[in-house]
C-alpha cells in the first residue's frame, strides 16, 4: 500500500475529511493527519478529546472484500498498532481490548472507529479507518471523565517520541498487515490478535447504549470480528455490535 500524507493543523474531524475525500475518489492510503481535532468522536458520538500532543488521523482504504468482513479492518488496525507502539516503546505492557481500543497496563491509550460506504451494487467503495493514540499528553489535558482511565505513552513509559514518530511506526506495521490480509485472509491478522488481546478469557459485561444486555466469558473472537460469550448457565451468544467492560 502506497501511503499519501494529508497533514493539517487542525480539522473537526479527520474521519469527517476522510469521507469527503474518498468520496471525491482519493486513492487507497491516503492518510489524513490533524494536529489537533475540534469534533473528533469515538463510537456512539462520544466526544473524543483531541488536544495538540496526540496523534489523530485516518487512513483510506479500498478493499475488494465481501462487506460481512468489514470489521475484520478494525481488528487489523488494533494488531498494527499494537504491534508498532510495543516495538517503539520497547514493552510488552499494550492490550487490544475488543472492538477498538488498546489498553496500557488497562488505561486505554488509543482508540479506532472504523466506517464503510458501499457502492450502489453492494460493493465496497471504501473504507475508512480513524485513529487516535494519545502520545505525548499530559494529565492536565484529559477531560474529567476520561482522566481516571486514559493514560499516555510517552508520561507513562518516560518516553519523548513524537506523534511523527508514532505515525511512521504505525503506518509501516499497518501497510506490511494489510496487504497480507488481502492476499491471505484473516488468519495472518487473528493469530496476532490472539497474542495481544486482553479480551479471550475474560468475564465482561457486553453493553449497548451504555446498558448491560449479556454477562459472561469471552470464548473467542470469528472471523466477522464478533466475540463469542458464554454466561454461567451455558448459553451462548455472539455480539458484532456494543462494547465490554471488563472484570
Amino acid at each position: 500500500m502506497k501511503i499519501q500524507l494529508r497533514e493539517f493543523d487542525v480539522l473537526k474531524s479527520t474521519n469527517e475529511t476522510a469521507v469527503a475525500m474518498a468520496r471525491e475518489g482519493a486513492p487507497e492510503g491516503t492518510v489524513i493527519v490533524a494536529a489537533r481535532q475540534d469534533g473528533g468522536h469515538g463510537r456512539m458520538q462520544r466526544v473524543w478529546s483531541s488536544p495538540l500532543g496526540g496523534l489523530w488521523f485516518t487512513v483510506i482504504l479500498r478493499p475488494q472484500i465481501d462487506p460481512q468482513f468489514a470489521a475484520q479492518i478494525t481488528l487489523l488496525a488494533g494488531v498494527a498498532v499494537a504491534k508498532a507502539v510495543r516495538r517503539l516503546y520497547d514493552t510488552e505492557s499494550v492490550k487490544i481490548k475488543w472492538p477498538n481500543d488498546l489498553l496500557l497496563d488497562g488505561k486505554k491509550i488509543c482508540g479506532i472507529l472504523s466506517e464503510l460506504q458501499l457502492d450502489e451494487n453492494g460493493v465496497v467503495d471504501y473504507a475508512i479507518v480513524g485513529i487516535g493514540v494519545n502520545v505525548a499528553l499530559s494529565a492536565a489535558d484529559f477531560p474529567a471523565e476520561v482522566a481516571a482511565t486514559a493514560a499516555s505513552l510517552n508520561a507513562s513509559l518516560h518516553k519523548d517520541f513524537t506523534c511523527d514518530q508514532v505515525l511512521a511506526a504505525i503506518m509501516e506495521d499497518f501497510g506490511i498487515l494489510y496487504d497480507k490480509w488481502l492476499l491471505l485472509g484473516v488468519d495472518v491478522v487473528m493469530k496476532e490478535w490472539q497474542k495481544l488481546n486482553c479480551t479471550v478469557g475474560r468475564h465482561v459485561l457486553v453493553k449497548d447504549n451504555d446498558q448491560v444486555i449479556f454477562a459472561g466469558t469471552v470464548t473467542a473472537v470469528d472471523e466477522e470480528g464478533a466475540i463469542i460469550v458464554r454466561n454461567e448457565q451455558g448459553i451462548v451468544q455472539s455480539f458484532n455490535f456494543g462494547e465490554i467492560s471488563i472484570r
